[in-house]
């Protein structure tokens, strides 16, 4: 009957369930808030906004639902601007229980920000202020008394300095308080100093502040505070009162500070303290009294102190009865005295390592019958005496390590018979003690890193509870049975580096049930037989030996992980095939001689392999296949030149399993044509049937064709670089192969190399350097790339690549070309780049490139071209690089050029480009306009007349031009004259005569300059007489150019030899708008020359307003004053204002840059009177009079 009416009842139940909807099955969450269901009736809300607004558009939490909403988080993702809180944000929350805001820049928290959270238990204001230097929070003083159920407050990381008195007076349900990370410097404006409450808070966390001193009563009001935490800042003085009315304090941490001392009664208000945290001060004493009535307390850290023995007296820890752990560790004990520890009898812990104790007195430890773990590690200790540990009848664990011990009593543990761990290394013992033999509830013995030699007949014979023996780094040179005769319950064995060299058969077999073995850096050269009888063993280190021979035979068949690294094997033998009954799981077999791998090289079971650092050349097909747990291996560092697929190929991995992960980096591979399956591995990830490669990013290989590149990351290779040899081949559709013409054979011609890649989509022969007379006749119809430079082919026969339709490159270059005759490329419909360069072409007639209208790249610098036919390249539709440099051309339509529509780098220079007007403007206008686009070496473009002289063609302008043109025929005429016989000596000393005159007159600027730099003497010009004025020279320039003058010009001139006055526009003159066309009249008319540095900073921005440019217009109008003008970057001539042409006409002008420019510019500035080059040192005076301008 019962259980009828539990079956009825379900029905309803099921209906109320579904009746009632929960909270979170309604809820909706506003726009950037993400909400998870807290409980029943509420949900847990995380916005993230920009920032906390206030103002005309402040933040709008009133979308929240109030009803279901318990816990809501605020973040602000936007670290650059400043937020506010203002009142009545969340008010509407009255439901609210825990509010958290975070990363907001709040400066100020004002009266009514919390106002209607009544409910409210939890509160987190957390700024971060301090990623804003000194933007600290302030809070007003009533604006928590609305949060009357605040039960924790955390205030943590808001950079602040001053908490207002009595704010916690409202919170009479305050437990927990939070301010660490703030600004704190003295606990008094913390505000628990007497105030007119009692807070009922019991945790108080200020770590992490700039506290420096605890003056008395400084908590005095915080009488139900449990826990004080005051680590991590820098105390460095406390007084004598600091802790008055804490009477319930039970937790006090002042670890991480910078005491020195402490008073007397300082801890004398904490009557019921249980735990002291001193830790890492700079404690020097213990001054009498300290822990006087401390009678709860349970755990004291002094450790990382400076602490020393004398302060260590019988009355200095009397009262501490009940104290369970003690740390005095790191400090400056020499010593232990016999009654330092005489009142502590419920002591359990006690830590005296590193210090600097060299002994300790007969019963020291005495009273400390509940003692379990005696810590006296890395001091000076050289003997343990008979009745140093006397009384110490619970203790478990003693550590001994680190010190000087040479010997030990052998009476030293006779009444510690619940000794079960001894550390004992590092010391000077030559034998096992034979103490241990007394100690027979003994589990872990551990002396490591002594000077023992022998442990034939060890005092460790005959524990028969040992569980762990631990003798590594010792002198034991060999091992022979009965070592380890009597040790039943023994798992564990170390005996590393020890200079083990021979270890006798059977030696291991009175420990049958180990299941740790370390053998490694020994001298061992053969392990034969030294396991077969332990078959427990779980783990064999015998790795930094000199074993050469190894077979899965020698180890036990459960064996799960073994290390063999750094030794010399050669292979993985498997000579009876364990491979399927091994247990093995870890295998190290990294650093040996392994050149070799194959499936019988691993166990099944396998899963991680180390192949580290060996010599594999070869891994067999499918080695991985059917090893269904790997899931790492490494062949990294190894001698593999090529992987094939069928190498990792992998039985299908399960979708819940994740891919075994392959490390194979470091290998010397070779990009060829069956590596290209390495590089597209991840793509195959669906099949699940091979591995993840995890450092396919860190592989680099060789390429098969070096023409190119020698090496490069794997992953960074093209498809049509991973390519293979081929002498020939016949595709499988192809039906000629057995006779002569084939066209579909792939042949590679006599003295050529030849590569192709997988698909065949990428043929190349290489015939470059080998002697080569003509042009191969067996090339390979299919060939994409044919490389014929370094050879000697004077002429280049018509159809000689007929039916090449594929051919993309060819390399020509170097090769003594002399004549290319017509139709030579005909049939190259598809070729992209042809290198004709450094040869001897001299002419190209138009016909030459018919047909490539696909070409993209064309070379012909270094050949002897001297006429080019203006149609040449008229029928290259596609060109993008035309390299004409270096050649003997003197005129040819290069404003052409500019019809080619994707054309972007021309080189012309090094030709000798005719001065004659009619050629020479038309050239200079297709510079100035599309020069700085399409060529490449514009600045370096000039023309030649008389044969001696040379004009920058990007400069040449209309009176340069006709000057050069009078030049060249006055030149002519006089060579006319010349001719006549009956004038022969007359004509030859006039000829002379007005060469010289012409030269001086072509290069008289240039000789002037030499002069004037060699010897300061000025040719060709008058200096007139010039007034003293304040500066040499007045540097106008815009405000971006700025760094080129302040830092190049200006140095040079100023500190240079001779040294000038110099006045800057924006260093010396003030900016006033007002008076800024006043004062550039003034700096021009001081200064005995204007420098003016053009460039298009000055043209867009200074010249473009109207004061500055008026008061330049006006003053440079003078004819008295000399204008320099220096170009800095490309200036477009035909962009220039009307006014600084005019300047040119009758100005000095230089480029930066260009050959000799600072002997340029010394030339045409003023002679400067004899001044010392230290003018940085008039620098002021200079500086104070421009400020006056």
């Amino acid at each position: 009957m019962k259980r009828r009416w539990h079956v009825s009842l379900l029905p309803l139940l099921w209906w109320l369930l579904a009746a009632q909807p929960s909270a979170a099955a309604r809820y909706v969450a506003p726009e950037d808030c993400r909400w998870e269901p807290l409980d029943a009736t509420g949900v847990a809300l995380t916005c993230t906004v920009r920032t906390l607004s206030g103002g005309p558009e402040p933040s709008n939490f009133s979308l929240i639902q109030p009803g279901h909403t318990a816990r809501l988080t605020v973040r602000c993702d936007d670290l650059l601007f400043q937020s506010d809180l203002i009142n009545g944000s969340f008010s509407h929350l009255s439901g609210l229980r825990s509010l958290s805001i975070e990363r907001c820049k709040v400066e100020d928290v004002p009266s009514l920000a919390f106002a209607g959270l009544s409910e409210l238990q939890n509160l987190t204001l957390r700024t971060y202020n301090t990623d804003w230097g000194k933007l600290s929070l302030r809070l007003a003083p009533d604006s928590l008394a609305p949060l009357r159920q605040l039960v924790t407050l955390d205030l943590s990381r808001n950079n602040m300095d001053y908490l207002p008195p009595s704010i916690l007076c409202p919170l009479v349900q305050l437990v927990q308080l939070n301010l660490t990370r703030n600004r704190f410097v003295d606990t008094t404006r913390m505000g628990f100093a007497e105030t007119r409450c009692s807070p009922l808070v019991q945790k108080l966390d200020a770590a992490l502040n700039r506290l420096r001193l605890l003056p008395e009563k400084g908590f005095a009001s915080l009488r139900q505070l449990r826990e004080l935490k005051l680590d991590h800042n820098q105390i460095a003085r406390a007084e004598q009162g600091a802790l008055f009315g804490l009477s319930r304090l039970q937790n006090l941490d002042l670890a991480h500070n910078a005491l020195v001392a402490l008073p007397p009664r300082f801890l004398q208000p904490t009557e019921k303290l249980s735990e002291l945290y001193l830790r890492n001060n700079s404690l020097s004493a213990l001054p009498p009294g300290l822990f006087a009535g401390l009678h709860q307390l349970t755990m004291l850290d002094l450790a990382h102190n400076q602490l020393s023995s004398g302060w260590l007296g019988p009355d200095t820890l009397a009262d501490l009865t009940r104290l369970a752990v003690l740390d005095l560790s790191h400090n400056r004990l020499t010593r232990l005295d016999d009654a330092a520890f005489r009142s502590l009898h419920n002591l359990q812990t006690l830590q005296l390592q590193h210090n600097l104790i060299e002994s300790v007195a007969d019963f020291a430890f005495a009273s400390l019958y509940n003692l379990h773990t005696l810590v006296l590690s890395h001091n000076r200790l050289k003997h343990v005496g008979t009745h140093m540990f006397s009384g110490l009848s619970s203790l478990g664990g003693l550590y001994l390590d680190h010190n000087r011990l040479e010997s030990l009593a052998s009476d030293a543990f006779h009444n510690v018979s619940t000794l079960q761990e001894i550390i004992l290394a590092g010391n000077r013992l030559s034998s096992v003690p034979r103490v241990v033999q007394t100690l027979q509830l003994l589990r872990s013995l551990d002396v490591a890193d002594n000077m023992i030699t022998d442990i034939q007949n060890a005092s460790y014979q005959g524990l028969r509870q040992l569980y762990g023996l631990n003798l590594m780094g010792n002198h034991i040179g060999n091992l022979s049975q009965g070592a380890f005769h009597d040790l039943p319950s023994l798992r564990i064995l170390n005996l590393a580096r020890n200079g083990i060299q021979s270890i006798e058969q059977g030696t291991f077999d009175d420990v049958p049930d180990l299941h740790a073995l370390r053998l490694d850096s020994n001298f061992l050269d053969d392990v034969n037989g030294l396991f077969s009888n332990l078959h427990d063993l779980i783990m064999l280190n015998i790795s930094a030996n000199r074993v050469r021979w190894f077979d899965y035979a020698l180890i036990p068949i459960g064996l799960q992980w073994l290390d063999i690294h750094d030794n010399q094997v050669e292979a993985l033998g498997n000579y009876f095939e364990l491979e399927s009954i091994l247990k093995l799981r870890t295998l190290d077999v990294s650093h040996n001689r392994l050149t070799d791998l194959d499936s019988s090289s691993l166990p099944n079971g396998i899963e991680i392999v180390f192949l580290k650092s060996n010599h594999l050349r070869r891994i067999q097909p499918f080695t991985f296949l059917g090893k269904q747990n790997l899931t790492r291996v490494d062949l990294t560092d190894n001698k593999l030149e090529t992987l094939d697929m069928t190498m990792f190929r992998l039985s299908e991995v399960h979708s819940s399993r994740p891919l075994p992960q392959f490390m194979v980096a470091g290998n010397p591979y070779l990009c060829d044509c069956h590596m290209e399956w390495l590089q597209r591995l991840g793509n195959l990830d669906d099949s699940r049937q091979y591995p993840r490669v995890i450092d396919l990013a860190d592989v680099a290989c060789h390429l098969s064709f070096t023409r190119r590149k020698a090496s490069l990351p794997l992953i960074k290779a093209q498809s049509s670089e991973f390519l293979c040899r081929y002498r020939n081949h016949c595709f499988a559709l192809c039906h000629c192969c057995d006779f002569d013409a084939c066209d579909c054979e792939m042949v590679c011609p006599d003295n050529c190399t030849c590569y192709y890649d997988q698909s065949w989509n990428t043929n190349i022969v290489d015939c470059s350097a080998r002697a080569h007379v003509a042009v191969p006749k067996q090339l390979p119809m299919d060939v994409t790339e044919l490389y014929l430079d370094g050879n000697d082919i004077p002429t280049l026969s018509s159809h000689t690549y007929i039916g090449r339709k594929n051919m993309k490159v060819l390399y020509l270059n170097s090769s003594n070309v002399q004549t290319i005759n017509n139709r030579t490329f005909s049939g190259l419909r598809t070729l992209r780049v042809l290198r004709l360069d450094r040869n001897r072409l001299a002419t190209l007639h138009g016909y030459e490139f018919d047909g490539l209208g696909e070409l993209k790249e064309l070379y012909l610098s270094y050949n002897h071209l001297a006429h080019v036919n203006n149609a040449t390249f008229l029928p290259l539709k596609s060109l993008e690089l035309l390299h004409l440099d270096h050649n003997y051309i003197v005129e040819i339509a290069v404003w052409n050029l500019q019809l080619q529509p994707r054309l972007n780098d021309v080189r012309l220079a090094d030709n000798p480009w005719s001065c004659e007007c009619h050629f020479a403007q038309e050239f200079a206008d297709f510079l100035q306009n599309r020069g700085a686009e399409l060529v490449r070496d514009l600045f370096s473009v000039q023309c030649v007349h008389n044969e001696t002289s040379a004009l920058p063609l990007w400069e040449l302008n209309a009176t340069s031009c006709t000057n050069a043109s009078e030049a060249t025929t006055q030149v002519r005429q006089f060579h006319v004259q010349d001719l006549v016989p009956l004038l022969v000596v007359l004509g030859v000393v006039f000829l002379l005569l007005v060469c010289a005159v012409a030269v001086a007159f072509v290069y008289r600027r240039q000789m002037s300059v030499w002069f004037y730099t060699k010897y300061g003497v000025r040719m060709f010009q008058r200096a007139p007489a010039e007034e003293e004025k304040l500066f040499d020279a007045f540097v106008s320039y815009s405000k971006k150019d700025e760094a080129f003058v302040a830092q190049i010009l200006a140095p040079e001139l100023e500190c240079g030899s001779p040294p000038y006055r110099l006045c800057l526009h924006y260093r010396d003159l003030p900016m006033a708008g007002g008076y800024l066309t006043d004062a550039i009249t003034e700096a021009v008319e001081s200064s005995r020359r204007t420098i003016v540095i053009l460039s298009e900073h000055f043209l867009k921005s200074e010249w473009c307003r109207y004061e500055f440019k008026s008061a330049h217009h006006e003053v440079l109008h003078n004819c008295s004053h000399r204008l320099v003008v220096i170009f800095l970057g490309r200036v477009c001539f035909k962009e220039l204002d009307p006014d600084i042409r005019l300047w040119l006409k009758s100005s000095t002008f230089l480029h930066w840059g260009e050959k000799r420019f600072w002997d340029k510019l010394r030339y045409a500035m003023p002679d400067a009177r004899h001044r010392k080059v230290g003018a940085a040192g008039n620098r002021s005076d200079v500086a104070s009079v421009a400020v006056h301008i």
